[in-house]
């Protein structure tokens, strides 16, 4: 894995002991600084533009494991008894009322240069369809009525860095707010850094967005620094998380930021972005910012290590953060666990024993919180061991042992599931997670014997306690002689904990079809859809087994 300190944990743990945490308790007293004014704003970046000042593209922005597989939903929305699809650069809205699968609207989505990973965001009767692009990120307003048709609103620009991660990994709907995350990489010794800024601009129906002027949505009292000076060195950034309201017909956006290093990762939980930076050259010392979602101030604090990636983060309802981390200069792995109180205004550290040594290594980790457990795995190797252990510290972490590598690990209602592929098949082993965690079963699917590669993910819906439906989406693609990809939803039964397959619903596209989008299994209204490239095709139970009953081709008429 990347190393950020010279040294291994317990070394760069010892150099820091001399700045003690903030203990738990009352709220803190110290969060991050905020700029008093735009001219303190301005000194502060001359201040930064000498000689050894960074670049802006000293700075990119960080990135997500297994950034190549789309989350569940992207592209897709739901409107009462309606589907709305974003596809081939066309809103679609499909009526899946009365037992029926009919294209009802498919407008221009006003949203050019996309990478197929847009997001489809529903409040009420607004529809926001959201993504990165070179210049920053596009927001597209439409309404839809009861009948499902479509009527384009406004379009809107948020001025954005061009090394901003991914959609899909930093943007959340909260109610009618919508949340997203942007690294702004800023270059202190050019022209006008302040034009850099978080800001906005849009327009009705009718007017081109990009000939509207941007208005700051960050003023200087929002913008917030620690009292530590930066690594010129390592690049400056702004962490700005901006907040915007659906339920207004004007789109209003607001934004809060930080100044600091580049980001070794992210993670948005449901109250607070949190960024975990590079570590500094001069001391090794890297930072964890927490940006709360309700405007309050930041705080950050000293940390050692690194994430993995955001499911290395879980902000739980104890008051507290904690983050899997890898040690510095070695594959081990450790647990840091922090009370929220604890980051504040950046200039202490976290204590050593925040930090709880871990069994495993950090090679192609995998994890995820599940209720009161974090499990995590390898990757790696046709075999691994699955760890599990209560976050909170109680018990001793548990050793698993699984005949497949950990690609996927996901929560089964209460309880959790670890796929990977192993002798020509794919394995899922059925975790229960009780007073100990123990494994409960494992289903084996086999793969085709001409497939060259597979890639799979996992959706899951609960019907009632022990009891749901897995949708899991396969890719295999062809031997050489056979190029084409098979494309494919596989549906299981949960029983206890016990699988079983209840059938599959495939594409009929081909190669073309699984190039324009992976499998996407939905869950809707008590019915069971899968979206395939430009297919939607349902599938009903039938004594037992899953069988499709109609398919809607999506593609548009180019005649």
């Amino acid at each position: 894995m990347s190393t950020y300190l010279a040294a291994g944990l317990a070394l760069s743990l010892a150099a820091l002991a001399g700045c003690q945490p903030r203990a738990s308790g009352p709220a803190p007293q110290k969060t991050l600084h905020a700029f008093e004014d735009e001219a303190q704003l301005e000194t502060f970046l001359q201040d930064l533009a000498g000689p050894a000042g960074a670049r802006a593209d000293d700075a990119a922005a960080p990135t997500p494991a297994d950034d190549a597989a789309p989350e569940p939903g992207a592209g897709v929305g739901e409107h009462g008894h309606h589907l709305l699809l974003l596809r081939r650069g066309r809103l679609l809205t499909v009526d899946i009322g009365k037992d029926q699968l009919k294209l009802v609207a498919a407008v221009d989505a006003h949203l050019a240069g996309g990478d197929g990973r847009d997001q489809v965001v529903v409040a009420g009767d607004s529809v926001a369809l959201v993504g990165r692009r070179p210049d920053g990120t596009a927001i597209v307003l439409f309404d839809i009525d009861p009948a499902g048709r479509l009527r384009y609103r406004a379009g809107y620009q948020l001025r954005a860095g061009a090394q901003a991660p991914a959609i899909h990994a930093s943007v959340r709907q909260i109610g009618a707010r919508l949340v997203l995350y942007t690294p702004l990489a800023l270059d202190a010794a050019g022209p006008g850094p302040l034009a850099a800024l978080p800001a906005l601009r849009g327009s009705l129906a009718g007017a081109d967005p990009a000939a509207a002027r941007f208005t700051r949505i960050a003023p200087a009292s929002r913008i917030y620094r620690a009292d530590t000076a930066p690594d010129a060195q390592a690049g400056l950034v702004l962490h700005s998380v901006t907040i915007c309201d659906l339920a207004t017909r004007a789109l209003r956006c607001d934004a809060s930021a930080v100044l600091g290093a580049p980001a070794r990762m992210f993670h948005m939980a449901s109250e607070a972005v949190y960024v975990w930076t590079r570590a500094r050259q001069d001391d090794g010392r890297a930072s964890l910012y927490r940006i709360p979602l309700n405007g309050g101030a930041p705080g950050a604090i000293g940390v050692a290590g690194a994430p993995h990636d955001p499911s290395a983060f879980h902000e739980s309802a104890d008051g507290h953060v904690n983050v899997l981390v890898g040690k510095a200069g070695a594959d081990g792995l450790a647990l840091l666990r922090l009370p929220l109180t604890a980051l504040s205004d950046g200039s202490d550290s976290a204590a050593p024993a925040s930090y709880r040594d871990l069994p495993g290594l950090a090679a192609q980790l995998r994890s995820r919180y599940i209720g009161p457990w974090l499990l995590y795995g390898s990757a790696e190797g046709a075999a691994t061991a699955l760890y599990a252990l209560r976050w909170d510290g109680t018990g001793a972490p548990q050793r698993l042992a699984l005949a497949h590598p950990a690609e996927h690990i996901e929560a089964m209602g209460e309880d959790a599931v670890v796929s990977g592929q192993a002798q020509g098949a794919l394995h899922l082993s059925s975790v229960r997670l009780g007073p100990q965690a123990a494994l409960a079963n494992i289903h084996v699917h086999t793969i085709d014997e001409d497939s060259a590669a597979v890639r799979h993910g996992f959706h899951y819906t609960s019907q009632r306690p022990g009891q749901g439906m897995v949708g899991l989406p396969v890719v295999e693609t062809r031997q050489p002689d056979t190029p084409d990809a098979a494309v494919s939803v596989l549906y299981l039964r949960n029983t206890a904990l016990k699988l079983r397959e209840l059938g599959s619903l495939k594409a009929q596209g081909g190669a073309q079809n699984a190039a324009a989008s992976a499998a996407l299994p939905l869950f809707v209204q008590g019915r069971v859809f899968a979206l395939m490239g430009d297919e939607l095709v349902e599938g009903k139970l039938k004594n037992g087994r899953l069988r499709e009953v109609r398919r809607l081709d999506l593609a548009p008429d180019l005649q």
